[in-house]
């Protein structure tokens, strides 16, 4: 097997996404949902770890947007370019709260996050090999 380039490893479609209905928005209404990007998935682990040290009401302020930021992150347009900059996330914020709960459901899946981190864990575990032998 050859090892891959800098250029081919840059060519690479490697995240995952999905149409998702949303007839809240409109009948007939879908939106394109993609995997987080490394830079994308560690800004928002970032917020959540630097949220634990502070104040109880940094902690609640980093809470309250936290789906809202996966939306804005995973929302992305026909070119897999982001509908919303970060400078809109209120704009997410004032959606339906169970509309972006599922959208933020849907990326966290795409990304293997949260409770889907686990599923994805399991099903990617190999059994340790053994070093039991038949001779003795």
């Amino acid at each position: 097997m050859a090892l891959l380039t800098k250029a081919q490893i840059n060519a690479s479609v490697d995240r995952k996404w999905e149409d998702v209905p949303v007839p809240e928005w409109g009948e007939g209404s879908e939106v394109r949902i993609m995997e987080l990007s490394a830079a994308d998935r560690g800004y928002i682990e970032a917020g959540s770890v630097v949220a634990n040290g502070q104040t109880p009401q940094l902690k609640i302020e980093s809470l309250k947007v936290y789906r809202d930021k996966l939306v804005m992150f995973g929302l992305v347009d026909e070119n897999f370019e982001r509908l919303y900059t970060n400078k809109e996330l209120a704009d997410i914020g004032k959606r339906s709260g169970k509309v972006i709960e599922r959208l933020a459901a849907k990326v966290q899946e795409l990304s293997g996050m949260g409770k889907f981190a686990a599923k994805e864990a399991e099903g990617n575990s190999v059994a340790a090999p053994s070093d039991s032998s038949d001779s003795d």
